[in-house]
């Protein structure tokens, strides 16, 4: 069988590993780092003890296979980075000045915000304040105003995208996640 099932994993790669790199630079990857991850996928892939036969549909194994190796290497570098900053943050003590410029700048930042925020329509305000502030699901926002869900999230979207493009032109370098965070200090 070892024979036998590393030809097919040969044939396998042949055939298919420029899709699994196209994958993983889909998924965000370099294309240096990609082609690492299908040659280690690939060597993985040897190790198994699969039966080849088993396997109707290659491209479809491989691609759901190799997916799930890059959820797992993206959770495990994520991991060795939380770590990595946790034992720089203990080490690293901001001193006052540092502090008082970031509570500063995230007091501007949440003014951009709210002045960005009171702009909106009342419809939108209304939406964003049930979604991100009382925590509210789409479908009990409909519930409680009367409007259709498709109207809600109609609101909802339009609403952030006021929000995003208002705040890219106040703060272009500002990550747009980070700010639906702030919303219910607001």
């Amino acid at each position: 069988m070892g024979s036998s099932f590393s030809q097919h994993v040969d044939n396998w790669y042949a055939q298919f590993h420029i899709h699994l790199i196209h994958v993983a630079t889909r998924w965000g990857y370099g294309e240096d780092e990609s082609r690492d991850l299908v040659q280690q996928f690939f060597l993985e892939l040897l190790q198994k003890d699969l039966d080849p036969t088993a396997v109707q549909h290659p491209r479809t194994y491989l691609t759901r296979a190799f997916i799930r190796k890059l959820i797992d290497h993206y959770r495990h570098t994520k991991t060795v980075q939380q770590r990595a900053a946790m034992m720089d943050t203990t080490a690293y003590e901001p001193s006052v000045l540092e502090s008082l410029v970031r509570i500063q700048a995230n007091e501007e930042l949440l003014a951009s915000i709210r002045a960005a925020y009171k702009r909106l329509p009342a419809r939108c305000q209304k939406v964003i304040h049930l979604k991100y502030y009382e925590g509210l699901t789409t479908e009990q926002i409909a519930e409680r105003t009367g409007l259709h869900t498709r109207t809600v999230y109609n609101n909802l979207y339009e609403a952030i995208k006021a929000l995003r493009e208002e705040l890219k032109r106040a703060h272009p370098r500002l990550k747009i996640a980070a700010v639906f965070s702030l919303l219910p200090l607001l």
